[in-house]
């Protein structure tokens, strides 16, 4: 996945990067965007030596952007649906059939903001360990407006 934004600042071999939020972007976290604001600051790896002012295209790999869309989308929402299964067939197991599917769906509800939180836990980790990397891939001149081509 490819995005544009202006460098904010530079130490070491990355830079910070403020950069338009993506219609099509969730809230994976990999570029801390999750938030209203549609502009944001992010993290990038800095291998052509960009400059603050200069206007990049970076670049995360479009696996990790599916891996972490799995990870936030789809494992809570079968996390959820398995609860809720799960309750309903445990209650009816034990003969107890007054509000079956409201303790199912409490329970897949609590079940799915345990997945969260999980989630957000280990994005931390995954953030720190280089997994959702973002990195320059290109410094554009200020008036280019076809950046957005694969590199």
């Amino acid at each position: 996945m490819l995005s544009i934004g202006v460098v904010e600042s530079v130490y070491g071999d990355k830079a910070v990067v403020s950069l338009m939020r993506h219609s099509a972007c969730g809230d994976c976290g990999a570029c801390q965007m999750g938030a209203e604001n549609m502009q944001r600051s992010v993290e990038a790896l800095n291998p052509l030596g960009a400059k603050v002012g200069n206007r990049v295209t970076m670049e995360m790999a479009d696996e990790t952007v599916l891996q972490a869309a799995f990870i936030v989308y789809v494992i809570p929402l079968l996390i959820l649906i398995a609860g809720m299964f799960l309750t309903v067939y445990a209650l009816n197991y034990f003969n107890i059939s007054e509000y079956v599917e409201l303790y199912g769906f409490l329970v897949g509800l609590i079940g799915m903001a345990i997945s969260f939180l999980i989630i957000r836990k280990r994005e931390k980790k995954l953030t720190a360990s280089g997994a959702l990397r973002i990195s320059i891939v290109q410094i554009n001149e200020e008036d280019d407006t076809t950046c957005l081509k694969r590199i």
